[in-house]
């Protein structure tokens, strides 16, 4: 073996050994029709309650090892439905989620910590309408066999993406509330 080789070999070598979790992460499959990414906004006072209809999300995650997660969820902006149409109609526009120019959100994480029993936190980055911002998203886990049931919620500002800039405080919150429940199997 030619010393150009040995020298290219052994930082790869020291990688995979570094990480060997990271091979093993079991993959899981979500299975959309028992799962739900929900969100809850408060319009003149009142909760309006929806969800998003089209997204898909890739987890690689090991209890034994939740450091090696990866967590990509991709959503369809125009599919939020709150079941009101003035609402629904709005919500693609160019003030809320301009889903025309920025059709996606996207949410990445790699890596998650134990926050308790059977539950984490994955600190990753949202981007919406092309704005990344650091958020931390913390779940609850229980692995059954091969079937995963994870559920969490967390509090978004609006501003941070921009999404209603401009509509005030007492018209539509600015605080936002994401839940999600997944089922997925490995």
């Amino acid at each position: 073996m030619s010393f150009a080789v040995l020298r290219l070999a052994a930082p790869l070598a020291f990688v995979l050994a570094a990480f060997p979790a990271m091979a093993g992460a079991p993959v899981w499959k979500v299975d959309r029709a028992s799962s739900e990414l929900a969100f809850t906004a408060v319009q003149a006072g009142a909760p309006v309650e929806g969800r998003f209809e089209d997204w898909t999300a890739e987890i690689s995650f090991d209890p034994a090892a939740p450091e090696t997660a990866r967590i990509r969820t991709t959503v369809n902006v125009a599919s939020a439905r709150t079941g009101q149409a003035q609402i629904d109609g709005t919500l693609p526009s160019d003030t809320w989620f301009d889903a025309p120019a920025f059709p996606e959100a996207v949410f990445e994480a790699r890596g998650a910590t134990v926050t308790g029993e059977g539950s984490y936190e994955a600190a990753g980055t949202l981007t919406i309408k092309g704005v990344s911002v650091p958020v931390s998203l913390p779940f609850a886990l229980e692995i059954d066999g091969d079937t995963a049931t994870a559920a969490g919620k967390l509090e978004l500002s609006r501003d941070a993406w921009k999404i209603g800039a401009g509509i005030p405080e007492g018209t539509v919150a600015t605080a936002v509330s994401v839940s999600f429940r997944i089922t997925a199997t490995r």
